[in-house]
């Protein structure tokens, strides 16, 4: 057990937790980016291997990271949660200060813990010992302070004065609550999931981690003026298991479904090559062709057909490709044919209607001139990124951190204060004091405090401070 006591391992485990948290943002994860983690397969097999044998991809489920959890949440029980908070009184005090220990052997077991306090003060009193007594623990009740008797004797009583001792507490609440958000995050770990679905308008789609399907009814986006940049985006999502509608709603971002604990984003979308019509602009004529479909020119021997869809379009070794899923650079490629006979394919742009490229029979591209047409607009046929989440543990963290709240609240927002009092009959009909007092802000706040209370308690009991 000495090594989880040590400050070091905490602080290694600490920083191994952080630093595998931080590793899970620089690599695509399975469940939220497939398509990433394979497009890093395909361009690092070999480092896919080995990173993909220590779950670098599904690094939140991964055994290891699992463990540093478990480990963390062990560490802490033992550390901090093995023993309750101390508050020891006056007969067996811990001194905060020991530097005076060996000079004080000469007093009683009991006056040497209250002198070895951070604030010290003696007083005599002309009261009688039971009445000094009464009296001074009925000013420190009078003051706030909760007081508990140590011991009574003829020759000899003391009392603990506290106040705001729930504030020893704080520490051990905080830690507690760490230990209840590691249990979540283990919780979520072990039985929660996060999967991307995506489905084309219109379609269905089955998850993985459910035996349910999704449906995407509808799928609507809206642009900002001028551009392919989406402003709002929408769908119209159906949820069955097997035959059974269990739930349905019109999801956005920031406005999820919810079954049974399970909640579906709307998290992203895109363009994955097809689409309902291309229109071309023929000198002002225009022609709407579906995709795949040959159509006749009119005034013409020529039959176009409009091919496939790049919604990015970019040039790849020479060859068509797409940069991404979004529609920043739509492309469609047309296929022309002259009494039968094939001219090679053209790619023409929506956003460029000027610029014209003629694909080679071995699929390199080349500038042509730019023809007496233009591609006008594309309706593409959207899929909607639907993000499926469900976090059992997710009760757990959130009632951790309403928990810790209440930690910082009692471990910096309460003052605790203590005070030994020590009493002691000297001749007939009078009273010795020794107080002891500790401050768990320190001593300048505290002083001020203190030096009123002792003044005010001189008054209250008919007193003189003794010199020292």
């Amino acid at each position: 057990m000495k090594l989880f006591r040590s400050i070091r391992f905490n602080i290694i485990l600490g920083a191994l937790i952080a630093a595998s948290s931080a590793l899970g943002t620089f690599f695509p994860q399975s469940s939220v980016s497939p398509d990433k983690v394979e497009l890093y397969r395909s361009l690092h097999p070999f480092g896919f291997r080995i990173l993909n044998l220590f779950g670098i991809f599904n690094l939140y489920q991964s055994w290891w990271f699992i463990g540093l959890l478990g480990l963390m949440a062990f560490d802490i029980v033992v550390c901090k949660l093995w023993n309750k908070p101390p508050d020891i009184g006056a007969t067996a005090l811990p001194p905060e200060n020991t530097d005076e220990e060996e000079a004080e052997k000469h007093l009683s077991q009991k006056e040497r813990a209250l002198r070895l306090k951070p604030f010290q003060f003696s007083m005599d009193s002309s009261l009688g010992f039971d009445e000094a007594f009464g009296k001074a623990s009925s000013f420190f009740r009078g003051q706030g302070y909760a007081v508990h008797d140590e011991f009574h004797s003829p020759s000899g009583a003391a009392f603990l004065a506290t106040k705001h001792r729930l504030q020893r507490w704080g520490s051990y609440v905080a830690h507690i609550a760490l230990v209840i958000i590691l249990l979540g995050a283990l919780i979520k770990a072990l039985h929660g999931f996060v999967e991307l679905v995506p489905v084309m308008e219109g379609e269905t789609a089955a998850m993985k981690n459910r035996p349910w399907t999704l449906s995407v009814d509808k799928f609507t986006v809206h642009f900002y003026k001028g551009t392919f940049q989406p402003s709002l985006f929408s769908s119209a999502l159906r949820v069955k298991a097997g035959d059974k509608l269990i739930g349905q709603k019109t999801i956005l971002v920031n406005h999820p479904l919810d079954i049974h604990g399970v909640r579906f984003y709307q998290a992203s979308w895109g363009a994955a090559g097809m689409f309902k019509t291309a229109t071309l602009d023929l000198g002002g004529t225009f022609l709407t062709l579906d995709q795949r479909v040959p159509k006749k020119v009119p005034g013409t021997p020529f039959s176009v057909t409009a091919d496939i869809l790049m919604p990015d379009f970019t040039v790849s070794n020479g060859r068509p490709d797409t940069a991404s899923l979004d529609l920043k650079n739509p492309a469609v490629r047309f296929l022309f044919s002259v009494a039968g006979k094939p001219t090679p394919p053209l790619w023409l742009f929506v956003l460029y209607p000027h610029v014209c490229l003629k694909e080679n029979p071995d699929g390199t591209l080349q500038h042509a001139e730019a023809p007496p047409f233009s591609l006008a607009s594309v309706d593409p046929i959207l899929f909607s990124g639907i993000q499926v989440a469900y976090d059992p543990g997710y009760p757990w963290v959130m009632g951790g951190a309403l928990l810790w709240v209440l930690g910082l609240i009692l471990l910096f927002y309460l003052h605790r204060r203590r005070f030994w009092v020590l009493l002691e009959p000297k001749g007939e009909g009078e009273t010795q004091f020794s107080i002891g007092a500790w401050s768990s802000r320190g001593g300048r706040e505290f002083e001020s405090e203190f030096n009123r209370l002792m003044g005010e308690m001189k008054s209250h009991l008919n007193t003189m401070e003794v010199p020292r």
